[in-house]
């Protein structure tokens, strides 16, 4: 039931936050006055909200990853707790803080509950309006499900099919605030992520004009993302098939402006859904470099090292130029590449290497000069793996997925890495992270727990 002080008490700007999220999205635009959605615009328009977070991802998995290096000027700048999930401390928050890593997929799922809790008490005045409404619904579910995706890949430990009954996160299906949830199990947290995407399926549109509303495409994709994570390959394999038969165009990147001074577009072609990882201080800075270990795994004819990176003001290192967003905000949506890439890991795993090698081929024809790109061969499964690997490293690079990839590979000994940070490199200082490190799953803001006790994740 939607009340006002749920309302009131969770999001005092909730009519703003609507306005403002129509700005570039949306062709027509909520009243201010919207205050409690009551009707089915006010409810697409919680939806449409981008401020809200609707669109926002997550940037902790990319500051704990190995895709960027922090300069020593910036490591000077950023906050206690950036410093600390950068080195993998083992106290990461202030005692009675918070972080936006875990409140904003809650926010988002808050919002997804405010439309379905509304839709519930909702009366129909036509045909039309329950169409709509159904739409409206699998279209929240999405949402919710994407939420709570986003906070249990970073706040629990890496999924193990031999124990999926360990701890996940609280799964929250109610918009009303004052309801106290404990964590559920992997097993339980996955169940209702899945149960939210496959109830769309028959009830989205098969794809939107412009990626920033759920659609079967979308569903299909981020249901393969989510059985990767699980290990469940037969299952990614289905659904990356199912995206990829929606549509599977690829850029071709000989056909991109090389004097843009970005190098994608908005909603290119490879587009199925939208979203950023929420900005901060880190991922704008002149002192925040790729990884050059990263950069030696692209041959000269690779277009992506022209595409993906530029030279910085510090001699010898490399800064982000492109992004699927079209600017300077890092894309975490999902796109057709991803996808590919699922699609031949799964395909790997299942023996149908020479299909997992033929979408391999086809995804490097689209990111080498013309006529530079030698085919890969027939491989071992092993052989292919790693392949794998680094074309996920290669062309996946800044879009939140290296975090999770490495959760997974770390339980595989021959994929398995462990990460290193130099703290100063006049005293050879190092941080370490093994692959067996329960630090993979972060820690849960102290002031999450003091409001609603819960076991806290070990370091």
């Amino acid at each position: 039931m939607i009340t006002i002080k749920n309302i009131n008490s969770f999001l005092g700007f909730i009519c703003l936050a609507c306005l403002w999220g129509c700005n570039g999205f949306l062709d027509e635009k909520p009243s201010i006055s919207l205050a409690i959605p009551q009707t089915l615009d006010d409810f697409q328009a919680l939806l449409d909200a981008e401020p809200s977070g609707m669109y926002r991802s997550p940037s902790v998995g990319l500051l704990s990853a190995d895709d960027l290096v922090l300069g020593n000027a910036l490591l000077q700048q950023v906050s206690f707790s950036q410093r600390a999930t950068y080195f993998w401390e083992d106290e990461v928050f202030v005692d009675g803080t918070s972080d936006v890593s875990w409140s904003a997929p809650y926010t988002k799922i808050f919002y997804a509950n405010v439309v379905l809790d509304g839709l519930a008490d909702y009366t129909p005045a036509s045909a039309e309006e329950t169409e709509r409404m159904a739409v409206l619904e699998a279209s929240a579910k999405f949402f919710r499900a994407m939420g709570h995706f986003e906070v249990l890949e970073l706040y629990s430990q890496p999924y193990d099919q031999g124990n999926p009954d360990q701890l996940g996160v609280p799964v929250r299906l109610t918009s009303d605030i004052n309801v106290k949830k404990d964590r559920a199990t992997q097993r339980e947290v996955y169940e209702q992520i899945i149960e939210d995407l496959k109830s769309g399926l028959e009830i989205l549109p098969v794809k939107e004009d412009r990626p920033v509303r759920p659609s079967v495409w979308a569903s299909e994709a981020l249901l393969s993302k989510v059985y990767l994570t699980m290990k469940d390959y037969e299952n990614t394999y289905l659904h990356a098939k199912n995206a990829l038969e929606i549509d599977d165009t690829l850029m071709d990147y000989n056909s991109l402006d090389p004097s843009s001074n970005y190098s994608f577009e908005l909603f290119n072609t490879e587009v199925i859904f939208y979203r950023q990882i929420s900005s901060s201080r880190v991922e704008t800075n002149a002192n925040t470099f790729v990884n050059p270990d990263l950069l030696t795994l692209y041959d000269s004819a690779d277009l992506r090292l022209e595409y993906f990176f530029k030279p910085s003001r510090t001699e010898g290192m490399f800064t982000v130029r492109g992004r699927y967003t079209g600017d300077f905000y890092y894309f975490s949506g999902l796109a057709v590449d991803e996808v590919m890439l699922d699609m031949a890991e799964a395909a790997a795993r299942l023996g149908k290497t020479g299909e997992s090698v033929e979408l391999l081929n086809r995804l490097n024809e689209n990111r080498y000069r013309t006529g530079s790109f030698i085919p890969l061969g027939e491989m071992k499964e092993s052989e292919l793996m790693k392949q794998i690997v680094e074309e996920r490293r290669k062309e996946l690079f800044c879009r939140g997925v290296r975090w999770s990839d490495l959760r997974r590979y770390n339980s595989y000994p021959d994929l398995a890495v462990t990460l290193s940070r130099e703290y100063n490199p006049e005293r050879e200082e190092i941080a370490m992270l093994p692959p067996d490190s329960p630090k993979y799953a972060l820690p849960i803001p102290p002031l999450e727990i003091q409001y609603n006790p819960m076991v806290q994740n070990p370091r």
